[in-house]
C-alpha cells in the first residue's frame, strides 16, 4: 500500500465505509472522490484531512508515512473497543497479480502487531470448496515465526484471531479447509499443512496432504524460502 488511493481503499474496507458514506461526510464530491480512489489526483491536504477525520485514521499514514494507521486516543483508555484496530483483516490488494495472474480471490492477510496493520500472508480463497490457501510473507525479518503453522488455528479459544472476518471473504467456518504454506524447520523443506474445521471440537484439526489442490505459485514461493535457509543454515 504505497499509495494515496491504496490507503483510502484500505481505510474504508477496514471501517466499512462506501464511498457515497465518505462523500456525504467530507462534502467532497462524487466525481473528485472517484479521481481519488482510481489514482487519477491526489487530494490536497485540506482535503486529505477531511477524509482521515471522516475514516478516523492518521493523515500522516494517509499521506504515506510509516506510522500507525490509527489516530492516537488524545485522553487514556478513552477509546471504545468497536474502534480500535481489529486483530486481522482480509484485503483485497493488486499487488498480489504478479504472484497469482487472473485470479480475482486473492488478499492480503493483516495482523495488528506493533500498533499498525502489518501484511503477513497472501491468502487465496476457493469459495466453490470453501477452502483458503495461506502463505507467509517472508520479506519482513521476524516473518520465521509463520515457517510453521500458527497453533492459534488448532486452538478453540484463539482460531478466530484469524476467522472472525471470514465473512468479507465469502468463507464458511463450520465446513472451511486451510492450507497453510510453511517450512519444516527440521529439514528446512517445504511443508503444506491441510486444516479441517471440526464442528464437534470447534476448531481445526489437522489432516493428511491433499496435494492435488495446491497453487503451484505459492509452492514455488516456499521452495525459494526452503533453498534460502538451506544455503545459511
Amino acid at each position: 500500500m504505497n499509495t494515496i488511493a491504496e490507503r483510502i481503499k484500505f481505510a474504508m474496507d477496514v471501517r466499512n465505509m462506501k464511498q457515497v458514506e465518505l462523500v456525504r461526510r467530507t462534502g467532497i464530491s462524487k466525481g473528485a472522490f472517484s479521481s481519488y480512489l482510481s489514482g487519477l489526483y491526489n487530494p490536497k491536504m485540506d482535503r486529505l484531512e477531511l477524509i482521515a477525520d471522516a475514516l478516523d485514521v492518521d493523515v500522516r499514514w494517509l499521506t504515506g508515512e510509516n506510522v500507525p494507521m490509527q489516530k492516537v486516543a488524545v485522553v487514556p483508555e478513552a477509546t471504545e473497543e468497536s474502534e480500535r484496530l481489529p486483530e486481522y483483516v482480509f484485503y483485497r490488494n493488486t499487488d498480489t497479480e504478479y504472484l497469482l495472474d487472473k485470479l480475482d480471490d486473492v488478499y492480503i492477510g493483516l495482523m495488528n502487531e506493533y500498533s499498525a496493520l502489518i501484511p503477513r500472508f497472501y491468502i487465496l480463497v476457493n469459495t466453490s470448496c470453501n477452502e483458503m490457501h495461506v502463505l507467509p510473507l517472508f520479506f519482513r525479518k521476524d516473518s520465521e515465526r509463520f515457517y510453521q503453522c500458527p497453533e492459534e488455528l488448532l486452538s478453540q479459544e484463539h482460531h478466530s484471531i484469524f476467522t472472525r472476518d471470514f465473512e468479507s471473504i465469502n468463507m464458511v467456518l463450520e465446513t472451511s479447509q486451510i492450507y497453510y504454506y510453511g517450512i519444516d524447520m527440521e529439514t528446512y523443506e517445504p511443508k503444506i499443512t491441510y486444516l479441517v474445521y471440526s464442528i464437534n471440537k470447534k476448531c481445526y484439526e489437522e489432516k493428511p496432504d491433499n496435494a492435488n489442490v495446491v497453487i503451484d505459485e505459492f509452492i514455488r514461493e516456499i521452495e525459494k524460502e526452503s533453498l534460502y535457509l538451506k544455503k545459511n543454515q
